[in-house]
């Protein structure tokens, strides 16, 4: 009779457990591919700036089930309308704040610079140094890579179609996000504008040392601001209270090494991340469309 009792009260307590663990309620946190911020296959998989800050969030949320979403942007503007939708690192879309609550600052987007070939460092300048375009652009024998659906920046774009017809610099009307290592290896430019991220990854990727220089630029200085964001339904306001609450300064400062890891370590970057995302202090080299 004892085992009976034993037996029964057992049976009770694991379906009493998984009743449990199924009222749980779920969060399913959109994702998409871009490299590096998701990285979705290869030996780096799960290894994006995004991936890893998405992973830390679930690790502090026991109280909830995590279901993860690969997304692209139509489908990710529909599903982040919808009850139990969040993202755990991104840029704030304007007029989102009105489907949308967003943590404070998380981590920052870096401005886009210029890669050129690390045996090209003469014609530009010392690692680190920011350059001038306007004055690059002077330069007959330097080509430039420019990608015309890419708006990196009003001046940038200005200054550029007063160059338009000129052979140093290569306009492409391409559909693509970047131009590949490969035309600066091939000497069919000279320079064009990326992060610094592009090099690295392909450096590490390959398990070759980095063969190329990243300069920031004066025409581009600007860094966006990037937020944890739920849609905002009572379930997400409930969600993004207890995201606040675990957002300290130390999970943040595990997350700049992350960007640094991916991006290189970059003074002025470090500068403006603790001033904006650690102090939380205005700074007038951060944009914040959700503001």
């Amino acid at each position: 009779m004892r085992f009976i009792l034993m037996h029964i009260f057992l049976v009770s307590t694991v379906l009493s457990v998984s009743t449990f663990a199924q009222e749980k309620p779920t969060i399913r946190w959109l994702t998409w591919e871009q490299t590096p911020n998701f990285i979705t296959k290869g030996q780096f998989v799960g290894q994006g700036l995004g991936d890893s800050f998405n992973r830390g969030l679930q690790s502090k949320l026991p109280q909830y089930h995590h279901t993860n979403i690969i997304t692209n942007a139509r489908r990710y503007n529909l599903l982040i309308r919808e009850e139990n939708v969040c993202v755990a690192w991104a840029w704030i879309i304007p007029g989102s704040q009105y489907y949308r609550v967003h943590s404070r600052a998380v981590s920052l987007a870096p401005p886009t610079g210029i890669l050129t070939l690390k045996a090209k460092q003469n014609l530009f300048g010392k690692p680190g140094e920011i350059l001038s375009l306007a004055t690059l652009l002077q330069k007959p024998n330097l080509t430039l890579g420019y990608l015309e659906d890419m708006k990196y920046s009003k001046k940038v774009n200005n200054l550029l179609e007063q160059y338009r017809g000129n052979e140093n610099i290569h306009f492409s009307s391409r559909a693509q996000v970047e131009f590949h290592l490969t035309m600066l290896d091939r000497n069919r430019l000279d320079y064009f504008f990326a992060y610094s991220a592009q090099a690295i990854y392909d450096a590490e990727l390959k398990g070759i040392p980095n063969k190329y220089q990243f300069y920031n630029i004066k025409e581009i200085k600007m860094y966006s601001s990037l937020h944890s964001h739920c849609s905002k339904t009572p379930f997400g306001n409930k969600v993004m209270t207890d995201i606040n609450s675990i957002l300290t300064n130390e999970v943040l400062m595990e997350q700049l090494a992350v960007v640094e890891r991916w991006y290189g370590k970059n003074k002025r970057y470090r500068e403006v991340f603790m001033d904006y995302v650690i102090n939380q202090k205005p700074n007038k080299l951060v944009t914040h469309p959700g503001q």
